[in-house]
C-alpha cells in the first residue's frame, strides 16, 4: 500500500471513530502552502490578502482616533493599534500550533517577541521621531511577523502534492482536536469525588486521549518531515 494510500484510510478510520475531530475544528495558521522559499505568483497572495484587510482597516483607526481628538498622530496610532491586535491574537494561534505541529511552532514561536520589539520602535517613533517612512517599515514587519508567516507555511518538498497538504492538515486538526479533548477531560476528573466510579471512568478517558493526542502529534511530525523540508538548512542542502 503506497504511503498517500495509508494516510487516506488512517484518516478514515479516525473520522469514522472521532467524527468532530475533523469537523468544525479550523485552524488558523498555514491556510496556504507552498513549495521550498520561493513559489512563483502565490507568494504574492498573503500580501494582496493584508492589503484588502489591513490598508482599510488603518484608514478607519485612523479616521477614528482623528474624531476623538488626536488627529496630528493619528496615521501613527493606527498602525500602533494595528501591531497591538496583532499581539492579542498571535499568542492563541501559537497555542493551536504548538499543540498540533511541532515544526510550524518552532519556527514561529518567537513571533510574540519579534511583534513587542515591533511595538516599541513605534511607541518610540511616536514619542521622539513622528517619522512616516520608520512607521511604514515597521508596519510592513508587523504585517509580516503576525499575518503572513502565520498564513503561508513554505518549505514544502518539490514532489509533494495537493492531497499531501490536505492531509497534513487534517493530521493537525486531529491532533489540536485531541489536546482540546485532554483538556476538557482533566478538569472533568479533577471536578469528580475521588475515588468514585465516575472519577475512574473519566481517568481512563484521559489517558485515552492524551495517548491518542500523543500519537496524532508524533504522526504529525513523521509526516511533516516527508513532505516538507523542516528547516532552511535543509531545504539549500537538497538544491546542491
Amino acid at each position: 500500500m503506497r504511503s498517500d494510500q495509508k494516510i487516506s484510510q488512517y484518516l478514515q478510520e479516525l473520522e469514522a471513530k472521532h467524527p468532530k475531530a475533523l469537523r468544525g475544528n479550523i485552524l488558523f495558521y498555514s491556510a496556504l502552502k507552498t513549495k521550498g522559499m520561493l513559489d512563483e505568483l502565490k507568494e504574492l497572495l498573503p500580501w494582496l490578502l493584508a492589503a484588502m484587510i489591513f490598508i482599510p482597516s488603518h484608514f478607519i483607526l485612523k479616521d477614528l482616533i482623528s474624531h476623538l481628538g488626536n488627529a496630528d498622530q493619528a496615521v501613527h496610532f493606527a498602525s500602533l493599534t494595528l501591531m497591538l491586535l496583532f499581539m492579542l491574537y498571535v499568542p492563541l494561534i501559537l497555542k493551536q500550533a504548538k499543540h498540533s505541529s511541532h515544526s510550524f511552532y518552532q519556527q514561529q514561536k518567537h513571533a510574540p517577541i519579534k511583534l513587542a520589539a515591533v511595538i516599541i520602535l513605534q511607541a518610540l517613533n511616536i514619542a521622539y521621531l513622528n517619522s512616516v517612512f520608520l512607521q511604514g517599515v515597521l508596519l510592513f514587519f508587523a504585517i509580516s511577523f503576525g499575518f503572513i508567516r502565520f498564513y503561508k507555511e513554505n518549505l514544502f518538498r518539490e514532489e509533494s502534492t495537493a492531497q499531501d497538504y490536505y492531509a497534513l492538515q487534517q493530521i493537525r486538526r486531529a491532533s489540536f482536536w485531541s489536546y482540546k479533548q485532554t483538556i476538557w477531560a482533566k478538569w472533568r476528573y479533577r471536578l469528580m469525588k475521588k475515588g468514585s466510579k465516575e472519577a475512574k471512568l473519566q481517568s481512563i478517558q484521559l489517558q485515552y486521549y492524551l495517548t491518542l493526542h500523543l500519537q496524532l502529534y508524533k504522526y504529525e511530525h513523521e509526516f511533516c518531515k516527508k513532505v516538507k523540508h523542516t528547516d532552511i538548512e535543509k531545504y539549500l542542502d537538497s538544491l546542491m
